[in-house]
């Protein structure tokens, strides 16, 4: 896995989350008596399902091996 194949994976999802966000707020129901925190510091969707994907792949890989 080269870092080609990284960012490649990385924009797939990133723009696959970008999409996905827009449909899921025209379909969920907000409760509006909850009270939802903003954190800056958080990673992205797309980092967490980059690195799911890349951990699913290494682990066939080796063992595959």
């Amino acid at each position: 896995m080269d870092t080609a194949n990284l960012v490649e994976f990385f924009c797939i999802f990133d723009e696959f989350c970008k999409y996905f966000d827009i449909e899921l707020k025209k379909h969920v129901i907000e409760d509006s008596n909850k009270r939802h925190r903003n954190r800056k510091d958080r990673m992205s969707d797309s980092e967490i399902m980059t690195i799911l994907a890349l951990s699913t792949i290494s682990q066939r890989i080796c063992w595959q091996a």
